[in-house]
């Protein structure tokens, strides 16, 4: 019978996973650091590096996660990153807390998590 238990959670895991990991490229990573204020190209950089890094480490899969596209702003095609939910979280996470508007979005973050 506890065989039956493992199994069961193995299966309900792999499909949460499936699930939370087939998600939709739905934001521009630029979008989010203009939403936070942060302008340094560096930080920017660092914190879409760490982000990842992290689904490396984690063997979640980059592309499903991240896109690189090019976006015409009106007078010139800029480089962007079209992101998933957890893309998105992963980016927010890994930003400088001491930027006020990060330290609250991870806040945010942190207290939507805890209720579940």
């Amino acid at each position: 019978m506890l065989k039956l238990f493992e199994d069961t959670e193995k299966t309900i895991e792999q499909q949460n996973k499936q699930c939370f990991f087939e998600a939709r490229l739905n934001y521009f990573a630029s979008e989010i650091m203009q939403s936070l204020e942060i302008e340094d190209a560096e930080e920017i950089a660092n914190s879409y590096y760490r982000a990842f890094q992290a689904c490396s480490v984690l063997h979640i899969s980059f592309n499903r996660n991240f896109k690189r596209v090019y976006r015409y702003d009106g007078t010139n095609m800029i480089a962007d990153w079209k992101v998933s939910a957890l893309a998105y979280y992963l980016i927010i996470i890994n930003c400088n807390p001491c930027n006020e508007q990060v330290a609250k979005a991870q806040l945010y973050f942190a207290f939507n998590n805890s209720k579940h």
